[in-house]
């Protein structure tokens, strides 16, 4: 009987043992399905488990605001590394593979970053013209073929991609001369929009290059309006986009005077210069743009830009103007479209500080205005609602958040150097 006695409780043990092993292994098996790793620095080496999912919040104290999110049906052995300029973006890869993976994936602002002799060319389309503005191009490259990848991001402007822009990503590969557009899918759940897109078959031991490119359609009759001035040393146009042909056309039969200073250039040679072309495309292509943001995407060094920047005003190829602490670029044909803001707005300076803060994060909403400047938030949504009346913003739903956005198409910028003058 005592036998019997000693052996129960042995079982009994055993059994306690087996029981905590398994609710353990239970427990362990629910927190690595949904892993989020706090990494603080631009790059990370990491092995992801089959089934589970794991998101890489990057970068110096996490203020960068990179996140990576990653699932997978399979083991991988991963390295992950972008470049320490990247800031403000999200994405999530979901791999589905038949046998494990060694995957790598870094990620540069440009192509010529990650080394190559001949970046290719924009994707051709359709009827559709092709941007890369998105500043973030991954390049993976894998030990084994993927059977199956499918990429997803936000479509939020906080991680660069405007809500109401279209978008479609596109894949590289060295054999190739261009980018090939990837059938991508604007698709939404409860609370937010995103872009998914889906690639099959990537080889083993290639390198692939993915980013977003922002779609436009091509008219193909334009009508340009230019008012010329006779005698005039500037040139009154409505705020249209001109192509880049039609305005060096413009710009070479003109009869403006021109000041050179100490430049000895002809027009030709401002005109064909690599790095001022980067600079002309992006300012006809977004009409205001402001110094930092030329800086962060022609990836020219802060002095060399100042000084291409000098050059193509002293030809009268771009104008430019202060607002508030931002300078901002116009391309030399337009009326300046912020050129002068109304007297009730420069006379207000928490008006314009709010107007400032816009700029410069656009898709704020009045809450974390409130929190900024720690003021009742009537008083806050009192000088949103004088900006509004004076059409310099609008709202955006997106969400359950009413989103702010600068208006500088509107009529009231277009016309206020002549209604001043």
């Amino acid at each position: 009987m005592k036998k019997f006695n000693f052996l129960d409780k042995k079982f009994q043990k055993l059994v306690i043992l087996a029981s905590l092993f398994i609710l353990l292994t239970f427990n362990f098996t629910i927190l690595v399905s949904g892993r989020i790793v706090d990494v603080g620095e631009y790059s990370i080496s990491d092995i992801i488990y089959p089934y589970e999912t794991v998101q890489y919040n990057l970068g110096i104290n996490y203020s960068s605001n990179i996140i990576f999110e990653i699932s997978t049906d399979t083991l991988i052995d991963f390295e992950l590394d972008y470049e320490n300029r990247i800031e403000n973006r999200q994405i999530y890869f979901i791999i589905n593979n038949s046998q494990p993976i060694d995957l790598n994936i870094s990620s540069k602002m440009n192509m010529g970053n990650f080394g190559l002799m001949q970046p290719p060319q924009n994707p051709k389309k359709g009827n559709f013209q092709y941007q890369y503005r998105y500043n973030c191009i991954f390049k993976i490259r894998t030990n084994v073929t993927i059977d199956y990848l499918t990429i997803q991001s936000k479509k939020i402007s906080q991680f660069g991609l405007d809500p109401n822009r279209d978008y479609s990503l596109a894949m590289f590969e060295s054999s190739q001369d261009s980018w090939e557009i990837i059938t991508t899918s604007d698709q939404t759940n409860e609370t937010e929009s995103y872009l998914s897109s889906s690639i099959s078959s990537l080889d083993a031991n290639t390198d692939y290059y993915i980013t977003f490119f922002e779609i436009t359609e091509v008219f193909n009759n334009w009508i340009w309006i230019l008012i010329i001035a006779i005698g005039s040393v500037a040139i009154a146009s409505i705020a249209i986009l001109i192509s880049k042909k039609d305005y060096f056309q413009y710009l070479k039969t003109r009869t403006v005077p021109i000041e050179k200073g100490a430049h000895r250039l002809s027009l030709e040679e401002v005109l064909e210069n690599e790095n001022r072309n980067k600079i002309i495309d992006l300012i006809l292509e977004e009409p205001g743009i402001h110094f930092n943001e030329l800086l962060r995407r022609t990836d020219i060094a802060a002095g060399n830009l100042v000084w291409h920047l000098d050059i193509l005003e002293t030809y009268k190829v771009i104008g430019k103007k202060r607002i508030g602490k931002f300078i901002a670029y116009f391309p030399y044909y337009q009326k300046n479209p912020v050129s002068n803001i109304d007297l009730k707005l420069s006379k207000s300076k928490l008006t314009l500080e709010i107007l400032e803060m816009i700029e410069k994060e656009p898709g704020l909403w009045s809450n974390k205005i409130t929190k900024h400047f720690k003021v009742d938030h009537k008083t806050i949504q009192y000088h949103v609602n004088k900006l509004k009346e004076l059409n310099l913003i609008n709202f955006r739903k997106e969400g359950r958040k009413k989103k702010i956005y600068v208006n500088l198409d509107s009529e009231y910028f277009q016309n206020s150097n002549e209604e001043n003058n």
